[in-house]
């Protein structure tokens, strides 16, 4: 008996320390996930025109694309994968000023008016595959969010466009 009860008090201090061990690991791989709690505003507005140049990016490229896929100098897969890309782009804008943490109320509101601007180009993006889409025989003829033409598709690409320059010019971008 004796060497039985030794038995079971190895085995409940290994699973101790184990256990021990997890909360350790667990607590340093959640200490790198932490966000800064304090920022200065100069460094937040940079945070964001630095958020709102990548989405002025992908904004561009998506024009770029839109235009050679209309013309016929780019196929509809081709074009896919490029609105695709940009995107992720539009996402990682998106996240970087979803993470941000505004130290006054002016860089608060810049960040609300990047989001704002984002989710505008992000939505012209989307029409842009739909209409990719639809145009390479896609069945979405019904669907509302699909611009009638490439010119339709640029004007609202330019609108959302202009809200994003307007966002980065109250950041203080370029």
């Amino acid at each position: 008996m004796p060497t039985r009860n030794i038995v079971v008090m190895a085995v409940m201090w290994g699973l101790r320390a184990a256990r021990g061990a997890l909360v350790l690991s667990l607590v340093a791989a959640t200490g790198a996930c932490t966000v800064a709690s304090h920022q200065e505003p100069g460094q937040a507005s940079a945070a964001v025109a630095d958020a709102l140049s990548q989405a002025g990016s992908a904004a561009e490229t998506t024009r770029i694309v839109v235009e050679q896929l209309s013309r016929g100098r780019m196929t509809g897969p081709m074009a896919d994968t490029a609105l695709l890309d940009q995107l992720r782009v539009l996402d990682d804008a998106e996240t970087a000023l979803t993470t941000l943490v505004p130290p006054d109320t002016t860089s608060s509101d810049q960040r609300a008016a990047g989001l704002a601007a984002v989710g505008d180009v992000t939505d012209a993006v989307v029409s842009a595959r739909e209409w990719d889409a639809a145009r390479s025989g896609g069945d979405l003829g019904g669907a509302a969010a699909v611009p009638p033409t490439a010119d339709a598709l640029l004007a609202d690409l330019a609108t959302a466009t202009d809200g994003l320059e307007k966002a980065l010019a109250e950041a203080g971008g370029p």
